[in-house]
Formats: structure tokens, sequence, C-alpha cells
């Protein structure tokens, strides 16, 4: 089975993720501005050498290119210190037979390797000698100065900036410049080694306090996380180390502003429970009670059977245990029932339910039971009623514990009413009768489970009306009990929305 990560590691992990994308991002923009600004300064400097060679070759020529502004270009004695024999040389050249009564010079100079490579540049490193070459031709084509390590022949023909390899490879990076009257050419060449090296180097001295310091990130990180996840450690702890029969609201007062909503999410979690636990034990308490009375009637009759010495007699007592057992059978069902509508529980099988079928199917049921006793069942459903959403099978209860009360807390020859039809709210389901109705007083307590009013001569178990108001929470319905018409007999209003609205 796989290892899953905590929460630290996760954030762990996300931070060193986002931490490196970071230093990745900013050290690609740094590469890259970096390696701009180190081309820019090689070729600002490689254009410098070879006009300042060309005004060192014709001092009258004026320079005719524009160098780039990063640097200003070394003045006279800087290029003497650079090239300190280039001036006799270029003197040199001009003395020889090939050279024109103009001040130019017309033959080639010869070279000497030792001469020029060794002291060729002296304010450079030696590295960077070997790698800067230049050249200095007549306008005729003539080779006439060269550094030790430049080639006889023509470096490059392109004017400028350009780049070429040599025979064994190596990029160079070129720079040619002509005086204004064509008379001399400069030809700067720059290796491009001494350019990646320094990228090289700065590439490098990024890197390394990133690299050095990355095992300081991850324990300062860990530390910092490890240290902010305590409360969920404490809190944990406390979940841990209680007793199952402690449902204690938790402390969310000095819980974190992220853990806090968790915290009274478990404390509302809790206070269910506790009410969930409180009902059951009360419901259990109560029924075991209930259950006693019609178990002992039943068990009182089956003796009486068995000690009746006559036939009448004994059919009495049959009778009577009968009864007992039914009402035991009604107070078993209402009690299962009752413990189906779990008060934490949503609504179940909600689909669309008609009402006037609903209605229909429940007087169909009960209408014997009221003709037995010459009541009049009256129905009235208001045509065209859209269905609601809800449970059809516990509207149908609902509304049969309702009518059975009315017929049988009705007197006989009473009237029974069950109207359905719409209303400002909705749609609205009653039963009206005109029996002895509910004192006023006694109205809220009459939904309390196995409450019963004090001289009711019916049996009951005082379960009926707790079913509908259960049912009618689940329907997010309002039920009501009001006076009937002229203050007599009772009206008990069920009141459900439109799902429309």
């Amino acid at each position: 089975m796989r290892r899953r990560l905590s929460l630290s590691q996760r954030l762990l992990v996300a931070l060193l993720i986002v931490t490196f994308a970071y230093w990745a991002v900013i050290v690609w923009f740094t590469l890259r501005d970096s390696i701009d600004e180190v081309y820019e300064l090689f070729d600002a400097h490689l254009a410098q050498t070879a006009l300042a060679l060309l005004r060192v070759t014709d001092p009258d020529d004026e320079d005719p290119v524009a160098i780039p502004n990063r640097d200003e270009a070394p003045s006279l004695k800087e290029i003497f210190n650079q090239w300190p024999h280039l001036t006799d040389r270029l003197a040199s050249a001009k003395s020889m037979p090939g050279h024109r009564g103009d001040g130019h010079v017309s033959a080639v100079l010869p070279v000497v390797a030792g001469t020029v490579g060794a002291g060729s540049i002296h304010s450079l490193h030696k590295e960077y000698e070997k790698r800067l070459r230049y050249q200095i031709w007549s306008g005729e084509g003539h080779l006439l100065l060269r550094s030790a390590n430049a080639p006889l022949d023509v470096m490059t023909d392109a004017d400028g900036f350009s780049e070429t390899r040599d025979a064994d490879g190596q990029l160079w990076r070129f720079y040619g410049v002509w005086d204004r009257h064509h008379d001399f050419r400069i030809l700067v060449a720059e290796a491009h080694d001494v350019r990646n090296r320094l990228v090289r180097d700065i590439a490098l001295h990024l890197a390394s306090p990133l690299a050095l310091g990355m095992p300081v990130l991850i324990f300062l990180l860990w530390f910092s996380i490890s240290r902010g996840l305590d409360p969920l450690g404490v809190l944990t702890r406390e979940i841990a180390t209680r007793k199952p029969e402690n449902l204690m609201p938790l402390d969310a007062d000095n819980a974190p502003g992220e853990v806090r909503p968790m915290v009274l999410a478990l404390n509302e979690l809790l206070r269910r429970t506790t009410h969930a636990l409180e009902s059951e034990r009360l419901f259990t308490a109560n029924a075991a009670h209930e259950l006693r009375t019609p178990l002992a009637a039943i068990q009182a009759q089956l003796h009486a059977a068995r000690a009746a010495e006559g036939d009448a007699e004994r059919r009495g007592a049959m009778d009577q245990l009968q009864r007992a057992v039914e009402r035991g059978i009604r107070l078993v069902g209402q009690l299962l029932a009752l413990a189906r509508l779990d008060p934490e529980q949503a609504l179940p099988d909600v689909e669309p339910a008609s009402l006037g079928d609903v209605a229909e199917a429940v007087c169909a049921e009960l209408a014997p039971l009221a003709l037995r006793r010459d009541q009049v069942l009256e129905l009235q459903v208001e045509p065209g009623l859209p269905a609601v959403r809800g449970n059809a099978d516990m509207l149908s209860m609902l509304l049969c514990n309702l009518v059975d009360n009315a017929i049988r807390y009705t007197q006989r020859g009473g009237h029974i009413g069950i109207a359905v039809r719409r209303c400002a709210e909705g749609f609205l389901m009653q039963v009206s009768d005109d029996g002895p109705g509910i004192p006023a007083a006694q109205r809220a307590a009459v939904f309390d489970r196995f409450y019963r009013i004090a001289g009711q001569d019916q049996p009951g178990t005082g379960l009926g009306l707790a079913i509908c108001r259960r049912i009618a929470e689940l329907h997010d319905a309002r039920i009501e009990i009001e006076d009937g018409a002229g203050g007599k007999g009772l009206v008990v209003s069920v009141v459900l929305a439109d799902p429309r609205d």
C-alpha cells in the first residue's frame, strides 16, 4: 500500500517546487540579460580596438563609425601602452621602398612573430592575448601589420561585425573598418571562448548561492511548516484522548483561522450526535414503557382465557386478547415508522407526488372505519393541482394519521372533511372534524412522543402526531392546529411550499 504524504510534507514539496521554479525563471532572465550585456561590452571593446588602431595608423582620418556609447575610445597614450611597437613598425613601413609620397604604405611589411606576439597587449591577461587578433591592410590589399597569432590571409572580407570559424573549428568574432580614403583597413578578431567563459562564470556565480543555500532553505521551510501546523497536532491529540461519552464542543476560539471552520463543523456534528443519542435514549425508554402496557394486557387476557370455565367467558377473553395484540402491533408499527424518520437524515426517495392521489388513497383505506362509526367522510380536491416534490409514502402516512385520529376521536355520526387545494404559500392539506377538539394549552405538547391528553378513552400510543410533525419537517412543510368552524371541533393544516417558487 502506497504511503500517503502528510500535510506538512505536501506543503514542503509544493513550496520547494514553487521556489525552484521561481529561481529558475530569475536565473534564466538574469543569464539572458547578462549574455546580452557581455556581448555588447565585448563588441564595443572590439570596435574601439579597431578604431584605435585606425587612429594610430592614420591620425588625420576621421572616425567614420559610431562606437557604442557604453565606453569611450581609449586615448593615444593607452594605445601606445597596449601596442608599444606599433608606431615604430608603421614608421618603418613608411620608409620602405613601396611607400608613396602621400604618407601611405603600399608594400608588405614583414612581421616578426616573436617581437609582436610577445608584447602585443600588455594590459590584458595572457590567456586573452591568445584570443585576440588584429591585421592592418593597405588599400591595395597588402598586409602591413598583424598580431603574432593572426594569419597571413585576410581574416574576413566583411566590414563591421561578422563571425566565422577558423581551420581548427573555433568561432571568431570580427570587426572590420576602413579609413576615410580607403588607404587602410583594420581587422580585429576575438575568440568566442572569452565570451562563453564569462557567461559560464556568471551562471556559476548565480547558481552557487542557490545550491549552497538549498539545505538551509529546506530546513527553514520544514521548521516553519511544522510550527505552523502545531495547532492541528494539538487538536488531533485532544480528539484522540477523548472518551466516547465526552461529546463536549471543542474550543474554536483559540483555533487558527484556517482550522476554525473545521472545528465549528465538528462541533455541529457533536451537537447533532448528542441530540440524536439523547433522542434515542428517550425513545428507547418511552418505547419500553409503552410496550409494557399491551404486553401486560396480552398476558392477563391469556391467563383469563386459560382460566375461563365456559365458552362465553373464554370467547370474551379471546376478544380482549385480540384487541391487545392489535394495539401492540399498532404500537410496534408506529415505533418502527418513527425510527425510520431519523431527525438527522434527509428526505429519501424524493420524486413528484400528487397530493390529490394521496388523499384519495387515504380516504379509500379509512372509509370502512368511518362507516362503522356512522361518520361522514368528505374529500375535496382542487382540480389541476401540480405535483409536489416529496415522498408519496410518507405524505400518505402523514395524512393517514391525521384522518385516523379525526375518525377515532370524533363521536359517532360526526363529520370529517379532507381538503387539498392551493394557498398563498403553496399547497394545503387540511383535515377538519366536529369532535371535542384539543385545548389550546396542549396543542404544542400533542406533537411530543407518547403524549396523550388525559381522560381519553380511545386506545392510542401518543406517536401519531409526532410522526406527522417529523414528516412535515422532512418536506419543509408547516403543520398547525386550530379550532374548527364556530369554535367546534379541530382543524389540522399542513402547508407545503410550491416547488416552482
